[in-house]
């Protein structure tokens, strides 16, 4: 599998399944097979001076690895951003238990946020808590 950007007509590939939008400036990575093929993608959108969300995807979970560096290699080292968000439906366990085990920590709840009586959790990984980087780059600013 190959990580590779995206360009700009494949977002709608993400957007299908992650339910984001598609803000200024918004990029995207996307892991491929031989035959183009996407198999996940991470998209970064809403940036700010210091961070950016995240949107995921998965169609193969093999995938997730792979994808996974490169997203934090990017946002961290390329970009130079101190944190990243995600937001998730707090009913969708898998997309919770994902977050937790990459590494990201549950910063906020927003109660009702989605609908009454569905809250969104709001994410953080900060660059130095981020075990996908090299640990020198942990530490840069």
């Amino acid at each position: 599998m190959d990580v590779v950007g995206c360009h700009e007509h494949e977002y709608g590939w993400l957007v299908e399944r992650a339910g984001c939008d598609i803000t200024p400036g918004f990029k995207a990575i996307k892991a491929v097979n031989a035959t183009g093929r996407i198999h996940g993608m991470i998209g970064y959108g809403a940036w700010t001076e210091n961070s950016c969300l995240m949107h995921i995807a998965l169609d193969n979970p093999a995938c997730f690895r792979s994808l996974l560096a490169w997203a934090f290699r990017y946002l961290f080292e390329m970009t130079g951003r101190g944190v990243a968000f995600a937001t998730v439906r707090a009913r969708n366990e898998r997309s919770m238990r994902l977050c937790k085990r990459i590494g990201m920590r549950e910063a906020y709840r927003l109660k009702d946020a989605i609908a009454v009586g569905e809250d969104m959790v709001l994410f953080e990984m900060r660059r130095e808590d981020c075990r996908w980087i090299p640990e020198a780059a942990r530490k840069a600013a």
